[in-house]
């Protein structure tokens, strides 16, 4: 027996070794916190559905072509060109710039300066977008920025600012430690007088002032973290936001909110089908330099596709260069791997050796065992003798212990159903709390909203906001929501149960999408035990007739007698809790 202890014992050490080497812990377990892993999880989800983002951009874009059809007034085509400009300035550059060409001739076919300044500065942004920097100079230079108003002033400097940024990547000269370099500091003085806090760009310059002055950086922090909180993660401005606090964080050395708001920058740029995108390049470096190389190489390989599809001959250069030294490192790791699996395969060898002694032992000491299982039968045939006296008691016990394990089932199924009730009755009287929170956050809103437009004597829209019954409309249908759902979950057989009361020609059947309709919905309140058609069409904003009406319309349904109809209803189902 020492010698397959010994035996046992080895193989049982070279089985702990070869897992300890095919599982390496890996780099990236190390630097990416929990929080940071799960956005990034996030992420991959939203890449998944890359192309349901893309074809429900690609549908947006075909509904406003449609519009294109029938229309001839010089206007009207121009807005809509303009606003086809605006889907396409991030996703397809050269259909971008073909409708910045169409609205550029049209403003000069117009004789509208201010239609044909914005087009200079839309054409500007896609040249240096695409790389062709010297075309974005010569279009940003037509411009008089005398002639501009506050709003198009801030695109003006905004453009600037972004064909700057785009030469210095092109040339290789900034860096993330070094944003702003000497030439790109009086564009953010010039804007710093003309942009007020209230500008949708506002945190973005703010944001790009405070890159080079830690103390800068922190003092403006909170400010964009305000707005930033507030996002979706669905637009172009909610990424640039987020990208700016990202590297706002960066600067002062918050590597772990520099990289999550990164992250969602990037999130916020796949939902938008961002073909122009940047946060997504910073997000493939830092992942391929924690280690994970499969991830990194999935993410630049998507920003290369994009690049590719956009023509920016900016980024494309840079993109490949990363993407060639994430494929390296994966190759490095697949040599490493191969290496590995080499030495595993004669690890294996060796103990398939070790196991085939082990075997040939093992038969050996079976057969010494079997000679010495006749004596021992011997001795059991003495025993037996014995074990039928002992019978009769186990048998007792075992009816006993049947008994007994019969009682404590009982008990605990008694236990299961009070612990799921209670649980049951607690999540509902959150529901409830939730949805009454709701209705008091909406109404301060709409508070705050009519006292806002008071102090701003706009009493014209606070006569608009108050005669519209659309909110009360959208309010009521959320009530019926919650209350469906809220209802069914503690009478989940409510429906099929009611059903049995009406004459089969007669069953109600729901709409797709519907938990109850109306007439389902007031006999709830009766299963309530609420049977006063005044109080339940309270509950329901309808008039008290309707609920008479539709009362009548379903007790006629029924061969139940009106009188009994209702007690009936009360009877119906077992609560879930």
């Amino acid at each position: 027996m020492s010698k397959l202890r010994l035996i046992v014992i080895t193989t049982i050490f070279m089985m702990m070794f070869f897992h300890r080497h095919a599982y390496p812990a890996t780099k990236e377990s190390s630097l990416l916190s929990c929080d940071v892993a799960s956005l990034l999880d996030s992420l991959d989800v939203e890449l998944g559905k890359k192309d349901v983002f893309e074809n429900i951009k690609k549908s947006r874009i075909e509904t406003m072509r449609k519009k294109l059809q029938g229309v001839s007034d010089p206007e009207h085509l121009y807005w809509i060109n303009r606003d086809l400009y605006h889907e396409y300035s991030f996703f397809d550059s050269d259909s971008a710039l073909r409708y910045a060409n169409i609205c550029y001739d049209m403003a000069v076919q117009q004789n509208r300066q201010s239609w044909i300044d914005e087009m200079n500065l839309n054409k500007s942004y896609i040249y240096a977008a695409t790389g062709l920097l010297e075309e974005a100079k010569l279009c940003i230079d037509k411009v008089d920025i005398n002639r501009l108003s506050n709003g198009m002033i801030v695109d003006y400097y905004e453009r600037l600012l972004f064909i700057a940024t785009h030469k210095y990547q092109y040339l290789g000269k900034n860096s993330l430690e070094t944003p702003i370099l000497p030439d790109m500091e009086p564009l953010l003085t010039n804007l710093g007088r003309d942009l007020p806090a209230t500008d949708p760009l506002y945190c973005w310059f703010l944001g790009w002032k405070s890159f080079n002055d830690t103390s800068m950086a922190k003092k403006s922090i909170p400010l964009v973290e305000k707005v930033v909180k507030t996002s979706n993660f669905s637009n172009r401005k909610e990424a640039m936001d987020a990208w700016a606090l990202s590297h706002l964080y960066r600067k002062t050395g918050d590597t772990e909110n520099a990289f999550r708001y990164l992250i969602l920058s990037a999130i916020a740029d796949v939902r938008m089908c961002n073909k122009e995108i940047a946060s997504l390049e910073e997000v493939s470096s830092i992942v391929y330099s924690a280690g994970d190389l499969n991830r990194a190489n999935d993410y630049i390989t998507y920003c290369l596709q994009c690049a590719n599809d956009y023509n920016s001959r900016v980024r494309v250069g840079r993109l490949a260069d990363l993407q060639y030294h994430i494929a390296e490192a994966l190759s490095m790791k697949s040599n490493e791997q191969a290496k590995r699996i080499k030495s595993y395969i004669y690890i294996l060898i060796i103990i398939l050796i070790i196991l085939i002694g082990a075997v040939c032992y093992i038969y050996r000491q079976f057969k010494i065992l079997k000679s010495q299982k006749i004596i021992l039968d011997n001795t059991n045939n003495e025993l037996n003798c014995k074990v039928a006296e002992l019978q009769e008691t186990r048998l007792q016990l075992k009816d006993v212990n049947s008994r007994l394990e019969e009682l404590v089932r009982e008990t605990q199924h008694s236990a299961s159903e009070l612990l799921v009730a209670n649980n049951n009755k607690e999540r509902y009287i959150a529901d409830i709390f939730s949805i009454c929170s709701n209705y008091i956050s909406k109404l301060d809103d709409f508070r705050r909203d009519i006292y806002r437009k008071i102090m701003a004597h706009k009493f014209e829209d606070v006569k608009e906001l108050t005669k519209s019954p659309e909110i009360s409309h959208g309010e009521i249908k959320e009530l019926y929501s919650n209350f469906d759902q809220i209802f069914l979950r503690v009478y989940p057989d409510f429906v099929e149960d009611f059903n049995t009361l009406l004459r089969p020609e007669e069953k109600i059947v729901l709409k797709k999408g519907e938990l109850l309709n109306t007439e389902l919905r007031i006999y709830a309140f009766v299963r309530l035990g609420i049977n006063d058609s005044v109080k339940i069409s309270k509950f329901l904003h309808c008039s008290v007739q309707t609920v008479y009406n539709t009362r009548q319309r379903v007790r006629n349904k029924s061969d139940i007698p009106n009188e009994k109809f209702a007690s009936v209803v009360r009877s119906l189902g077992k609560p879930s809790i």
